[in-house]
């Protein structure tokens, strides 16, 4: 059912969220508040507060940012699918024993819907409403935590907490699964848009033999295949001298990088229901034991292979400077923690097979080399997707371009003990 909204700008948030929220089936009296960990992406996040006092519940109301997720309905189609998947993954005990786990809950709309539609005169969006997890933190990084023990038992729970829920959503019906960020995860997307821009592509006749052959894909993406940048600026930023040896070895390794899609294609490996971006602060973690308990944020879910989540993972957490160290010869790779990344995986899941595992020492060098050349592109057209905002580095894509493809040559070089960390862990699988 649609509902008439005033266009947001017009009216206060806390109004705004107050009059949206009392179109969901909750119990009065209800109260809106900002919530102040909303993210980045979906700035319309509120805290709802309903019933009375003192045992009111709590609920977040959140607003899906349709500039970012163009196909809101896909996203909401994926979100109920997975949460479903869950859910009965966790009714024919899947968990295993000992395990926390506790999957989002969407609160339905009066009508009985999971979201809630709303039209302004600027077109529809969409809000959902979610009940909000008690007694769980969340971290933005593993540097916020001064005890290097802690850290370590964090690393190892964020690992488990991947297999968990690969695990529970391993049997997820992925045929009618569609991405909600067409072009996302795709390797030889990444690698066209830097070579488009490279050849220095300005318009879609330009780039037309680099497109993508899908329709979809193509109409989401073209923008990324163009230069956005006076000439002088584009020549500027392709000819910087410590830029160079950068985009020569992200070349070098496109075939190594084509891996996982490759391995995918051939049937090699499955192709599953992904996270999509398992970052440190999507995952949820018990405020008393320390111990995983959700993987929030379920924009992203599509289908790939979970060595994408695995290797998106790790090679954040590994990056003992972050994404945006300005000194590339500050990279290193923190193999403690990535060993606790991979106790945490392997000690859980269950549901994985040899050749994946075979793999996933690659999948975090292929992974920290896709974003590296996301980065890179992004720098070289005139950060048409890395957006910068007033308070950035006007030349953050390019270190966070030099940082990734760093990172990958130190994974590179760290690879002999990852993979037998890898091995030790997997042999009580197969």
């Amino acid at each position: 059912m649609d509902v008439y909204d005033p266009i947001v700008g017009e009216e206060h948030p806390m109004a705004l969220a107050a009059r949206v929220v009392s179109q969901f089936d909750l119990p009065a009296p209800l109260e809106a508040f900002d919530f102040p960990d909303k993210g980045n992406i979906h700035y319309h996040t509120f805290l709802i507060r309903s019933g009375p006092p003192p045992s009111a519940a709590e609920f977040l109301l959140q607003r899906i940012n349709q500039q970012v997720f163009t196909r809101p309905r896909c996203v909401m189609s994926s979100m109920v699918a997975c949460l479903e998947a869950q859910r009965l993954s966790l009714a024919r005990g899947a968990l295993p024993e000992g395990h926390l786990w506790e999957a989002i809950t969407l609160l339905p709309t009066r009508q009985g819907l999971p979201y809630l539609e709303l039209e302004n005169r600027r077109g529809k969006t969409l809000w959902r409403l979610m009940v909000r997890i008690p007694d769980c933190v969340a971290h933005k990084s593993l540097n916020e935590i001064a005890d290097r023990r802690r850290q370590l038992a964090l690393a190892e729970e964020a690992g488990r907490g991947l297999a968990i829920w690969g695990d529970l959503t391993a049997d997820m019906d992925i045929s009618g699964l569609a991405s909600p960020l067409p072009g996302y995860r795709d390797t030889r997307v990444y690698y066209d848009q830097l070579k488009s821009v490279l050849a220095g592509s300005r318009t879609t006749e330009d780039a037309q033999s680099y497109l993508p052959a899908d329709e979809i894909v193509r109409r989401s993406t073209a923008q990324h295949f163009l230069i956005h940048l006076s000439p002088a600026e584009r020549l500027r930023r392709l000819n910087d001298p410590e830029l160079q040896r950068y985009i020569e070895l992200a070349r070098g390794h496109e075939r190594y990088a084509m891996t996982l899609l490759r391995s995918m294609e051939t049937g090699r490996i499955r192709t599953v229901a992904i996270h999509g971006d398992t970052k440190l602060d999507n995952f949820l973690f018990c405020a008393r034991s320390g111990r995983v308990r959700s993987l929030v944020d379920l924009d992203t879910i599509m289908p790939h292979t979970w060595l994408a989540d695995w290797g998106d993972m790790v090679r954040s957490l590994v990056n003992v400077v972050g994404e945006k160290e300005k000194d590339p010869a500050q990279v290193e790779v923190d193999m403690d923690v990535y060993e606790a990344l991979a106790r945490g995986f392997l000690t859980t899941a269950r549901k994985i097979t040899p050749a994946e595992v075979e793999l996933m020492v690659d999948a975090v060098q292929i992974i920290a080399l896709e974003l590296g050349v996301r980065f890179l592109a992004d720098h070289l057209r005139g950060d048409s997707y890395f957006k910068l905002s007033l308070t950035d580095a006007p030349d953050l894509n390019r270190t966070r371009a030099m940082v990734q493809l760093r990172l990958f040559e130190k994974l590179r070089n760290h690879a002999a003990r990852a993979k037998e960390c890898v091995s030790r862990l997997s042999t009580r699988h197969f």
